[in-house]
């Protein structure tokens, strides 16, 4: 449909348009262009649009849970995103099961958009649903991510980083997410071929992000996970305090340490693990987190060999932070993303297979602003990409 441009789920409506099929006429061709706009618009609140920009897909969401699952369903079926499922042993399903009751206790929605999914993608719901709530964390280092206060920053702004590190064959399989849930906020965030979102920023100017905990030595539980906490705090959160509220109440899967920030300049790190949530806010400052625990009721829990890179980039953070104290801005912070001497640019030199950062991004808070590279990048230029902040009166029928 071309006033969509790229491929578009229909939103339940049926097969691929006619029109797409190159055998109707110029007059039936207006024809369908008429009715699947009008669908469109009447149902005023489901939109799937998968594009490419700077070489990363990019997929546009709007609606209900449900609808919002099988839009996403119907990309997935299409693109045979559900290649790297796999079917759960019966001791991780039942732990899935465990872990579904936590969700539908806090959380509900998500489950909503999962069944919607696997409906349109012609899925085994289990098979999802094992896929999507419960994935554990390989040995590998990965993500840092700091935050500086906008009291100390050039331009009054808070300002957030974030480097994504991973394996270089899961590189093609990031998206970004624009998403506009029905009675939720609309954000920009990124993640894999499944519903949660592993990092964003919200239309009121909250941003998230975290840092796995490789060498977590306590034992998972039924919890939630980190990709479903991120997008409950991204479609529901307006702030720093209500995300530390949520996060504090929740069980946890296992061990993660997240980072928050909003626009008023509050920053909070919330290290979470089945035994325990410890955090620390300052509203004048900077925080960060890397692949170990940082506050001593949780710090046991994570055993770093000495060597590990891991150290490296934590020192690198905190002298960089130091330096740029009251007078950070976007390109200061873009160019600590993309140093792999000084900065935070991963080359996986201390992975076992090909892999480092793949994907980075810098956001100024209150601006509706994420400044993203895909891939390397030290070799991939940072571009902008806008969400528009909060406004009083907002309409789902927006692409963001």
């Amino acid at each position: 449909m071309a006033f969509f441009g790229g491929d578009v789920a229909c939103g339940g409506l049926g097969d691929r348009c006619p029109r797409e099929t190159g055998k109707t006429g110029d007059l039936e061709n207006a024809f369908w262009d008429c009715i699947f706009f009008m669908s469109w618009v009447m149902r005023g609140r489901l939109l799937a649009e998968m594009k490419r920009r700077n070489d990363m897909h990019e997929i546009q969401l709007a609606g209900t849970r449900e609808e919002l699952g099988r839009a996403y369903g119907e990309i997935i079926a299409e693109r045979k995103l559900n290649r790297w499922w796999r079917a759960p042993s019966e001791q991780k399903l039942a732990f899935v099961r465990a872990c579904e009751e936590t969700i539908a206790e806090h959380a509900p929605g998500y489950l909503d958009e999962l069944r919607g999914l696997a409906d349109a993608s012609h899925s085994d719901y289990d098979l999802v649903l094992s896929n999507m709530i419960v994935t554990y964390f390989a040995d590998i280092p990965s993500c840092n991510v700091v935050a500086m206060s906008g009291s100390q920053t050039a331009r009054g702004r808070t300002i957030f980083v974030r480097n994504h590190d991973w394996i270089d064959e899961d590189k093609e399989a990031i998206t970004c997410f624009r998403t506009a849930l029905e009675d939720g906020l609309r954000h920009i965030a990124f993640g894999f071929t499944d519903p949660g979102r592993y990092d964003g920023m919200n239309e009121d100017g909250l941003a998230i992000g975290g840092s796995s905990i490789p060498f977590y030595t306590g034992t998972p539980k039924p919890g939630l996970r980190m990709n479903v906490v991120t997008r409950y705090v991204l479609d529901t959160c307006p702030d720093v305090m209500s995300a530390v509220a949520f996060m504090k109440r929740i069980p946890h899967m296992e061990g993660f340490a997240y980072l928050l920030a909003d626009e008023s300049g509050r920053v909070a790190r919330v290290e979470v693990a089945p035994e325990g949530v410890d955090v620390t806010i300052t509203e004048n400052g900077a925080l960060y987190t890397v692949n170990r625990f940082q506050s001593d009721p949780l710090a046991s829990l994570s055993e770093v060999p000495d060597d590990n890179m891991i150290h490296t980039y934590q020192h690198r953070i905190e002298a960089w932070a130091e330096k740029h104290m009251g007078r950070l801005d976007i390109p200061s912070a873009v160019a600590f993303c993309s140093d792999h001497d000084e900065g935070i640019c991963d080359h996986g030199c201390h992975m076992t297979v090909p892999g480092g950062t793949i994907y980075s991004w810098v956001g100024a808070l209150g601006q509706g602003e994420i400044h993203l590279a895909h891939g390397r990048p030290c070799e991939n230029a940072h571009r902008l990409y806008k969400l528009e902040p909060h406004r009083p009166t907002r309409s789902l029928d927006e692409s963001g």
